[in-house]
């Protein structure tokens, strides 16, 4: 008997310690979600075209934000749409959780080698609004520019 006992707490232990670590990658997540909530100035200036477009549905809109038409070479996308998700629902989000880059180069596609013609950030939403936009990459493949951009998309 001593010995289940002793085996239950050795397992409630170790369980409770491989849940108090905290991907890095949530953490990330959460802080880009926190400077979106706050952020009150914007970009004006960026080296692409984005947009949003709203469609009904049965209980409020869906929103997609449209990134593409890259002017300059971008690399390694990470972006983030904020329309006031709360903290039980996650926002659109690409690029941080996914195991394969995303990649938009001025006049090529190549999905074989993660270059795309635009990305895609959806969601949902009770009422149209504005959305803001986290957007990071790299304008070179040796990662060495990183550009950082905080959008607000209006319909």
């Amino acid at each position: 008997m001593k010995k289940i006992i002793w085996l239950m707490v050795t397992l409630l232990f170790c369980v409770s310690c491989t849940q108090s670590q905290i991907d890095p990658r949530f953490e990330e997540y959460q802080q880009i979600k926190d400077h979106l909530i706050t952020k009150k100035s914007f970009d004006q200036d960026f080296d692409f075209q984005i947009r949003v477009i709203f469609n009904q549905m049965d209980k409020g809109y869906r929103y997609d934000v449209l990134i593409d038409h890259a002017q300059v070479d971008m690399y390694d996308i990470q972006a983030m749409a904020y329309a006031g998700e709360s903290d039980k629902k996650m926002c659109p989000v690409i690029g941080l959780f996914d195991d394969e880059p995303y990649h938009l180069k001025v006049g090529l596609v190549d999905k074989e080698n993660h270059f795309y013609k635009g990305i895609q950030l959806s969601g949902e939403y009770s009422s149209k609004k504005s959305i803001k936009v986290y957007i990071s990459y790299y304008q070179d493949e040796q990662k060495s520019k990183k550009v950082i951009k905080y959008i607000e998309v209006k319909e």
